[in-house]
């Protein structure tokens, strides 16, 4: 490889037990060389720092206290890293096999500050569907989702962590953030992360898409920002309501009419 920098994934959790062992594992088995792990834990009462112990030898840096949201414990594990690229893994996700390593490829390669990778989303240990990212669409709504994100550390330590005020579009904003001020993104066209639908924002959509409204409300007009909620609200309900139905072969075939146009360089 034409670079091997050091490389930081950051794995957050609280009472976690449940599927914490997984992405662990999905962390310390990547092929890459390296790579520190860190891992900040808000303060479990199950088997969750059992979980963590068990493990710690390979762990660079693990901490476990209260805090006071994922948006405080994103940035707990961002000032630890001490890596040129920074990925962060939840709990309930894991890392595709050999993730990181073509991850780095890609950002030898492009050269850039935010590489966005597929997301392939689980419901029930069942396969839901893929997702490109979709870097221009960004500015309207959650378009690329941060567990197949990778940041440079540089990016964060000159425009900032997460937005603790955030409860469930921390993430959106970040990355809003990040491509206002003309922060470098890149597409990586490989799967880097598998997701649950049982995060709080997938739960709590409705206080999710108040935050993202909150944080396009910095950078666009208020007729923008208020139609463009109401089109977004209505496009998820849709979504929901179209992927429990008779009707879900509808909602999979625009899912993969998307991907296959973002695949070959469109947005959506």
């Amino acid at each position: 490889m034409e670079k091997s920098p050091l490389i930081s994934i950051v794995t957050i959790v609280k009472n976690g037990e449940k599927y914490l062992d997984q992405a662990i594992t999905s962390v310390l088995t990547q092929t890459y060389p390296n790579m520190e792990y860190i891992v900040i834990d808000g303060g479990s009462s199950d088997g969750t720092i059992d979980i963590i112990k068990k493990y710690e030898e390979k762990i660079a840096y693990w901490l476990s206290e209260p805090d006071n949201g994922i948006s405080e414990a994103f940035n707990k594990g961002i000032k630890a890293a001490s890596g040129e690229l920074i990925g962060i893994v939840n709990s309930d996700d894991w890392l595709e096999e050999n993730a990181v390593n073509s991850v780095v490829e890609i950002y030898n390669q492009k050269k850039c500050d935010v590489i966005c990778g597929t997301v392939k989303f689980w419901e029930k240990n069942k396969k839901i569907l893929l997702s490109h990212p979709d870097i221009e669409s960004i500015t309207r709504e959650t378009s690329i989702h941060h567990s197949g994100v990778f940041i440079k550390k540089s990016v964060y330590e000159k425009l900032g962590l997460y937005d603790t005020s955030y409860n469930y579009a921390m993430d959106y904003e970040l990355l809003l953030r990040f491509k206002m001020c003309g922060v470098k993104f890149c597409s990586a066209n490989l799967l880097v992360s598998n997701r649950r639908l049982e995060g709080i924002s997938y739960k709590n959509r409705t206080l999710a898409l108040k935050e993202v409204r909150r944080a396009r409300s910095k950078y666009f007009s208020k007729s923008n920002v208020f139609f463009n909620y109401w089109f977004i609200w209505i496009k998820d309900l849709i979504g929901r309501l179209l992927k429990v139905s008779f009707m879900k072969s509808i909602y999979l075939h625009y899912w993969n009419n998307k991907n296959y146009n973002l695949s070959n360089g469109e947005s959506s």
